[in-house]
Formats: structure tokens, C-alpha cells, sequence
């Protein structure tokens, strides 16, 4: 279990920004993540309304040193055109309630949901049937 990247995937067509969380981020990675993911979202904020996919599936809970600059970072993505977030999350209860708690701290839980599969997170960002899984 080595710490890797985040994966950041935007579906144009779509306006959904997708990230996928490593099983083991550090503050390194997540710093780097952080830059480039602003600068997708100022490029998909350009055109318009966007949607959000936060796949955390890999891990069951955030460090501590995490949720403040996540929930900062949810509150700069509302205020540039995010207008739904779907947080997938393992089925680790801590995991849960700690993304629960970062929607709600980042102003974001009127728009956001937390999902434990991708095809209804899929659903509630797009609208669509969840068999197209934007592939």
C-alpha cells in the first residue's frame, strides 16, 4: 500500500468533474491534486454549470489534516459553478460521517450526496438512467 495520485477525469459532454482518492493520499499528492483540479474546474466553470464525482471508495477515512483544505476547496468549487456533488465513500461508517461532515462545513450538504455506488451517484449528478455510467 504505497501512496499515490489522485485521478482527475473530466466528461465534457457531461460537465462532470470525476476524481478518484488513492488508498493512501498524503498532503504532497493532495497539494498537487489541488492545482490541477482548480484549474479543471475554472476551465469547466468557463462553460457553465458543472457537476461532481468524488470517488473515495479507496479509503475509509481521511487524516486529520485533510478535511479543512477539502471542504475549502468544496466551498471555492460551489462558488465556481459546482451545482451537484455525489461523494462515493466505502462502507466504513467513520468514512461516512467524516464526508458528511465536510459537505456540511464546506456549505455544500444542499447540494451534495454521499453514495456507496457509482451508477446512482452517476443518477443524481446527471440526471440520467443509471445503466449509462459516462464511460
Amino acid at each position: 500500500m504505497k501512496p499515490g495520485p489522485f485521478t482527475i477525469t473530466v466528461h465534457a459532454k457531461e460537465r462532470v468533474l470525476e476524481v478518484r482518492y488513492p488508498e493512501r493520499p498524503t498532503m504532497e499528492f493532495y497539494e498537487k491534486y489541488e492545482l490541477e483540479v482548480r484549474a479543471a474546474i475554472l476551465a469547466l466553470a468557463a462553460g457553465g454549470p458543472w457537476d461532481c464525482i468524488v470517488d473515495q471508495t479507496a479509503l475509509r477515512a481521511l487524516a486529520p489534516e485533510f478535511p479543512p483544505r477539502v471542504a475549502t476547496l468544496n466551498s471555492w468549487a460551489r462558488d465556481h459553478g459546482m451545482r451537484r456533488t455525489a461523494r462515493l465513500v466505502s462502507d466504513s461508517a467513520i468514512g461516512e460521517l467524516q464526508t458528511l461532515r465536510i459537505l456540511r462545513d464546506s456549505g455544500v450538504s444542499n447540494i451534495g450526496a454521499v453514495f456507496h455506488d457509482r451508477p446512482t451517484a452517476w443518477n443524481f449528478v446527471t440526471g440520467k438512467a443509471s445503466g449509462d455510467l459516462g464511460q
